[in-house]
């Protein structure tokens, strides 16, 4: 079973940035198309209507502001979230971006980690944005994964916090834990898979307030990136396996 999301489009001039882009991506399990220019990059974006755009807004024969401003002014492309990347090294160039209507925004060189954290979140923003009736919802899998969490920023939080899934999808994670964390609460994860352990970041998106008779909570964990290259896509196997198994 193949487990892709919405396609990604890349707008570059350098063929080699679009290659490494568009590697990176697939590798991942991302559909990608290309497009060397603004105009053929607009005109694709109609076509296939992407999760995201990667656009390149420095080097262009067209100024990558321009054609940003123009995406977000066209109705049926203005909603598609668009990572700007750039090798600039201008300091104001992140802010010019995000008043262009960038929603995110990675200096190059940039890892692959970082890169698919990025796409992963801004896929996710379009998820959202879509019609429930036109959803392709990630299916969730049950699935017992040992995890252990540390809370960013909480000093009052000593050590690691042990628990284990109830199920997993692409998005997020259902988990037990044995204190009850607030809604927004940023975690550092570390997934005991199979394959071996990978570490991810999350926020807590809900939780159960009725503590279960082991004394643990439930809770909702949005998953916002994986910190290591390779992480994702060992991350995405793992489910298709749990796919292909429910199928047989």
């Amino acid at each position: 079973m193949t487990m892709r999301n919405r396609p990604i489009l890349v707008v570059d001039v350098d063929p080699q940035s679009r290659k490494l882009v568009t590697t990176t991506l697939t590798e991942a399990d991302f559909e990608v198309f290309s497009a060397p220019d603004g105009s053929a990059g607009i005109e694709l974006a109609r076509r296939v209507q992407p999760a995201a755009i990667i656009l390149d807004i420095m080097t262009s024969a067209t100024d990558g502001m321009d054609i940003l401003q123009d995406l977000k002014r066209d109705p049926g492309l203005k909603d598609i979230p668009v990572v700007a990347i750039t090798a600039s090294s201008d300091l104001t160039c992140a802010d010019k971006a995000f008043r262009a209507g960038a929603e995110f925004f990675l200096p190059k060189p940039f890892r692959a980690a970082s890169l698919l954290g990025l796409v992963e979140l801004a896929a996710d923003r379009t998820q959202k944005n879509v019609p429930m009736q036109r959803r392709r919802r990630h299916p969730r899998h049950p699935i017992e994964i040992p995890v252990s969490c540390a809370v960013e920023g909480n000093p009052h939080t000593t050590g690691e916090l042990v628990g284990q899934t109830v199920n997993a999808s692409l998005s997020g994670l259902s988990l037990w834990l044995p204190e009850g964390l607030d809604q927004g609460t940023i975690l550092h994860l570390k997934l005991s898979l199979p394959e071996g352990p990978i570490t991810a970041k999350g926020r807590v998106m809900w939780q159960d307030a009725k503590r279960r008779e082991d004394g643990r909570f439930h809770h909702g964990i949005r998953l916002l990136g994986f910190t290591e290259e390779g992480a994702l896509s060992q991350y995405r196997r793992q489910l298709s396996q749990l796919a292909e198994e429910a199928a047989e």
